[in-house]
């Protein structure tokens, strides 16, 4: 792994927090889908889902660029292969929310069943989601901090909207919720 001696503020591994903070919006959905708590399961998903589509969107449209276009050859970072990891995480994306839908359709053991079937599912997409993030924590974001100045840093942050989402939940007192 790289490592950067700069400020964290300055450093695109402030995105891990962006990371952590959706991890835990999951898990609240997670819990809440457990305990067949389906209106606020699908309530939880969905602001999950948006933050995590967001924070994609900042990756693809303003980091991922820069990052290819100023490095070749990174062994387990290759540019294709964080768009690839999106594509697949939009498709469990996808899956989760019509299966959600579904089982507002259930009853009783049926209900029960089906949901079992999707936490297995999101603990299938969750191992796949934790292998992404140590990719981007420890190839794009160090990279990034290499080929980019203090100042183009700051700006591509300042732009990020997953990041001003995380910091306006964090002061809202919402950082898992």
């Amino acid at each position: 792994m790289l490592t950067s001696v700069m400020s964290r503020d300055s450093s695109f591994l402030r995105l891990t927090e962006v990371h952590q903070w959706l991890d835990g919006l999951f898990l609240a959905h997670r819990t809440a889908l457990l305990s067949l708590e389906l209106s606020q399961a699908k309530l939880l998903f969905d602001r999950y889902e948006s933050n995590l589509l967001a924070h994609m969107k900042d990756e693809e449209e303003s980091l991922i660029p820069i990052y290819g276009e100023r490095i070749s050859d990174v062994p387990g970072g290759a540019v294709e292969l964080f768009i690839a990891e999106h594509k697949k995480i939009r498709g469990f994306l996808a899956e989760f929310r019509q299966a959600l839908r579904e089982l507002r359709k259930q009853k009783g053991l049926a209900l029960k069943h089906k949901a079992i079937e999707l936490l297995d599912r999101e603990g299938m997409y969750h191992g796949l989601l934790q292998h992404h993030h140590a990719r981007e924590q420890n190839a794009l974001y160090p990279w990034l901090d290499l080929l980019t100045s203090v100042e183009e840093r700051e700006n591509l942050l300042a732009g990020c909207s997953s990041l001003s989402a995380y910091q306006a939940a964090l002061a809202a007192g919402q950082s898992d919720k």
